[in-house]
């Protein structure tokens, strides 16, 4: 009997992990690939890079011009207030599918008035290192 109510509370704790996900994936947010944003990186294209990841795995390797704003329940004004209004800004985690923490962020950055955000889609960071693409270290 405890084995039963085991396995239903853990099927219920995937399912409950399942609705999250999937419902961070379909807020509408535009999403970018990593290869669109190597393109442009690589065109020149102003783009702002936000990486939302602990200022540790931060420091390990990011994206090439990328700046740290770690996840937080809530992003300050004073975060982001120097933040070009004219350029895309493109948010990354490490979260998988459903990028929540880069989502997150994106909806900050948007009640603030950014208007031309993006979430760069899963694979995220780790699509970026599986391409060989630039890195660089702080």
């Amino acid at each position: 009997m405890k084995k039963t109510g085991l396995t239903i509370l853990t099927a219920a704790v995937c399912l409950a992990l399942a609705v999250v996900v999937c419902a961070a994936a379909q807020k509408g947010l535009p999403r970018i690939s990593i290869q669109e944003l190597k393109g442009m990186i690589d065109k020149g294209t102003p783009v702002m890079i936000i990486d939302v990841q602990p200022k540790e795995i931060y420091a390990k390797g990011h994206i090439k011009g990328a700046i740290s704003l770690p996840a937080s329940s809530r992003i300050k004004l004073e975060d982001v207030w120097d933040f070009p209004y004219d350029r895309m800004i493109v948010t990354y985690c490490d979260c998988g599918p459903g990028e929540t923490d880069s989502t997150d962020a994106a909806e900050q950055l948007i009640k603030f008035g950014y208007d031309n955000v993006k979430v760069l889609a899963d694979p995220s960071i780790k699509g970026w290192i599986a391409a060989k693409y630039p890195l660089e270290k702080k």
